[in-house]
């Protein structure tokens, strides 16, 4: 191999190694809450915040859904130093006559630990 693409191969590792991977994001929803009132709004949106260590946050959210829906993913987008919480739950094609609490856990990998603010958002 030639000097220069050796040279070049170096620079690009080194550079690779020197870019911050994004934030992971592990994800997970609970089958409904029946202890936790979906009608009360003082029981939902963001219940904990915890910094597990300087890169790791475990947030932890409760939503109010059709019983009939189920919740399919979530996710997250960053704006200016404040995560948007995004859930995935399609309306219900049949719908039934109750709501229930879905209980939401967010877990941020490589995320550096600041004071971030915090907005949820449904995605059908």
């Amino acid at each position: 191999m030639d000097m220069k693409y050796k040279w070049l191969s170096f620079v690009v590792i080194m550079i690779s190694g020197c870019i911050q991977q994004p934030p992971g994001l592990e994800f997970s929803a609970t089958s409904c809450d029946e202890k936790i009132d979906p009608y009360d709004p003082s029981n939902l949106g963001v219940k904990e915040v915890l910094w597990v260590d300087e890169v790791t946050l475990v947030v932890t959210v409760y939503v109010s859904v059709n019983c009939a829906e189920k919740i399919e993913g979530g996710d997250y987008e960053m704006v200016n130093g404040k995560i948007i919480l995004k859930y995935t739950a399609p309306r219900c094609e049949v719908c039934t006559t109750c709501n229930c609490t879905r209980v939401l856990t967010y877990k941020f990998s490589n995320l550096p630990k600041k004071e971030y603010q915090f907005e949820i958002a449904r995605v059908f």
